[in-house]
């Protein structure tokens, strides 16, 4: 008999929910939400726009607070934590690479790495690697002068992916990373993500709504309108 395969759970949703108003009408953004994410593991998040796949992703990463039901990162109830507590769970091992890059605009790609780093630094977690070698690992060894808008849509989420790699992440949230890129660049952003973490073993929760990316994943969860709808949880 084969020795079972220990799993170490990172974060979970329990009964989640997120309501807000807009004007005077409330908006259900998700509804009763129950998923686990377990260390190294990859999974999907599909649906169309609206479906609800940014806001969980914002729940896991303590961006947002749920209406109800409880967020859990390695064991600690992130509703519990003030702004600046989360923010500190935040860097001590949760990573997120939004649609668009969202790279800080005055800053160069270095200087959006370096930011990064001081911050993972103050966490203390640390990669070992200084933001010129992490920009090198995504293929930028000429760019770290580059501003934001002096980059291509490919090389903005390079950045941003050299960027979450100086917080040594153990979860990388990544919301639909190559919804803004044609085909041939999606796929090498695609394929440098899952290069690198097969190096740093990170776990992965991707939305997106194409099922080709999803299909990369171990794992696929669907969800529509605020609501999980199919896949394991």
């Amino acid at each position: 008999m084969s020795a079972a395969v220990e799993t170490t759970t990172l974060a979970a949703c329990r009964g989640v929910g997120v309501r807000y108003l807009s004007g005077e009408v409330q908006v259900v953004a998700l509804a009763k939400v129950d998923l686990t994410i377990d260390a190294g593991e990859t999974l999907a998040l599909r649906g169309p726009s609206g479906s609800g796949k940014t806001t969980l992703l914002h729940l896991l990463g303590g961006l947002v607070l749920p209406s109800e039901g409880e967020v859990h990162w390695k064991g600690r109830s992130l509703a519990l934590l003030d702004a600046a507590a989360r923010g500190e769970a935040r860097a001590a091992g949760i990573a997120y690479v939004f649609q668009g890059s969202n790279l800080l605009p005055n800053l160069t790609a270095l200087e959006n790495v370096a930011f990064a780093a001081w911050l993972a630094a103050k966490a203390e977690r640390q990669t070992g690697l200084e933001p010129a070698e992490l920009l090198a690992l995504v293929g930028l060894e000429g760019k770290g002068d580059a501003l934001p808008t002096e980059l291509s849509g490919g090389e903005g989420q390079r950045v941003a992916l050299a960027r979450s790699l100086a917080q040594m992440p153990e979860l990388l949230l990544c919301d639909e990373p190559t919804g803004h890129l044609d085909s041939d660049t999606a796929g090498r952003v695609l394929d440098l993500i899952w290069a690198l973490r097969e190096r740093f073993d990170f776990a992965l929760v991707l939305a997106t709504h194409d099922p080709g990316v999803a299909a990369r994943c171990e794992r696929q969860v669907e969800l529509a309108d605020g609501r999980v709808i199919g896949g394991p949880r």
